[in-house]
């Protein structure tokens, strides 16, 4: 059966309102500060350099997500709900903010290749996306989680900056830790500490998008 409102419209829409945000906007302009900041000096081998910008996207993403949600409108998003179901529009809320990740992931990326003087293969840097990548997507799934909870805008900002110190001190804790712990101290990790690195920031998007889903079930 055909969704009265399609996901690809749905999501334009969002895109529309994030577009004109100026939260989002600012978290956009936060985020090319950092790769300025990083980039003006030597910044060291590519592969470290882009695992520390990695671990910045986290906070940064989930204040793209929460500043594009608070535009949203909640009315248009009940209505939605009652017409397509909450998976749908999870779905479509989430589309504005990957596509925002997208952006970002390219934009980190080329700044390392523009920007670091040192030489490094291609499979770094296309690890480096992907590590930014994964570091967005629980960025993006923080800030799902706490528009769903209704949690403050300032709580938000509490929690995903506790959250992030967190993840950057503690070496197990994903995506920041274990990602730090091996690519970010410039070592060459073993396959369970690469495959957790990896692997954990997706359990943790999973996990958390799973409580999305359910906190917007039960509202």
């Amino acid at each position: 059966m055909r969704a009265p409102v399609p996901v690809p419209r749905a999501a334009r829409m969002g895109l529309a309102t994030a577009v004109a945000s100026r939260s989002v906007l600012a978290a956009s302009a936060a985020w090319l500060v950092v790769l300025a900041a990083v980039y003006a000096a030597d910044a060291g081998p590519p592969l470290p350099a882009l695992a520390s910008t990695a671990v910045v996207l986290l906070p940064v993403a989930a204040w793209a997500t929460a500043a594009h949600l608070a535009a949203s409108s909640a009315d248009l998003r009940q209505v939605l709900t009652a017409a397509d179901g909450h998976v749908r529009v999870m779905l479509a809320d989430a589309l504005p903010p990957l596509a925002w990740l997208a952006g970002a992931t390219a934009a980190g990326v080329l700044a390392n290749a523009v920007l670091d003087p040192h030489p490094a293969p291609l499979t770094d840097r296309l690890l480096g996306l992907l590590l930014h990548l994964l570091c967005g997507a629980v960025g993006i799934a923080l800030g799902m989680v706490l528009h769903a909870g209704r949690v403050s805008r300032g709580v938000q900002a509490a929690v995903v900056v506790a959250g992030s110190l967190a993840s950057a001190r503690l070496a197990l804790l994903p995506p920041a830790g274990p990602l730090l712990s091996t690519w970010g101290a410039g070592a060459e990790p073993g396959p369970l500490a690469a495959g957790w690195a990896v692997g954990g920031p997706v359990v943790v998007t999973a996990g958390l998008l799973a409580v999305t889903l359910w906190l917007r079930r039960r509202g």
